[in-house]
């Protein structure tokens, strides 16, 4: 579990300004707030949605504060993508059987988010839920391909590795890598099943006070690829 910081504010989403940054409005007063998510995310940032903002500030911000939640399909859904490597990071503290680990490892000139033991492990925050279904990634992301292949190459050669979801939302049934958003992500997971690469997702629980590991989920990976049925 990850606590939220205390005291969010209520806002209503107005307009993303670019990648990093929107607007929203709050008491009258319209604000400019952080967006620690370069995804589209263009079904949750919907003009008029509800959201929660954390409103602190800090010497030489720019922003006056970031948006860390929206309500989307009756329920809170988490915005911040850095989330989930704390949120993985916290399940390994509570582990019973505890491995050493440290974040941020460097191999082949990338940077992987975790060495747990001798695995290699990258965690990716998902928060795109179409009819049951959580789609990854919802905008292209060469990197993440990048490490994919990475990943793919060391249990090709025997290594262990992994790739670990969390789905900031409690809807999902199923994962899906989304070959429509970025069909070269989706041959990379597909080449990392095939290496040996082990996939994990899970879906969360999340609220004002905090967001938690609900349950796993399948990842369903197509061994088709989808130019072939073009």
């Amino acid at each position: 579990m990850v606590l939220l910081p205390p005291d969010l504010v209520p806002v209503e989403f107005l307009e993303r300004v670019n990648r990093y940054a929107v607007r929203a409005s709050a008491g009258g007063a319209t604000l400019y707030l952080h967006l620690a998510n370069s995804g589209r995310m263009r079904e949750l940032l919907v003009p008029g949605a509800l959201g929660l903002a954390d409103l602190r500030t800090a010497p030489g911000r720019r922003t006056d504060g970031s948006l860390l939640l929206i309500r989307a399909a009756g329920r809170w859904v988490g915005l911040d993508a850095h989330l989930p490597n704390r949120l993985f990071a916290a399940c390994l503290a509570t582990a019973r059987n505890r491995a050493a680990w440290r974040a941020e490892v460097a191999v082949e000139g990338e940077r992987i988010d975790f060495l747990v033991g001798d695995c290699l492990v990258e965690v990716k925050s998902c928060n795109r839920v179409d009819d049951g279904v959580a789609l990854f990634p919802d905008a292209p992301t060469r990197r993440g391909a990048r490490h994919l292949r990475l990943l793919a190459r060391r249990a090709a050669a025997g290594g262990r590795a992994a790739v670990v979801w969390f789905v900031q939302r409690d809807d999902a049934t199923r994962l899906v890598p989304w070959a429509e958003a970025d069909p070269d992500f989706a041959a990379a997971v597909r080449e990392a099943a095939a290496a040996g690469v082990e996939l994990r997702a899970y879906r969360c629980t999340v609220s004002p006070e905090a967001v938690a590991v609900a349950d796993a989920i399948p990842v369903e990976v197509s061994n088709q690829d989808p130019a072939e049925g073009a």
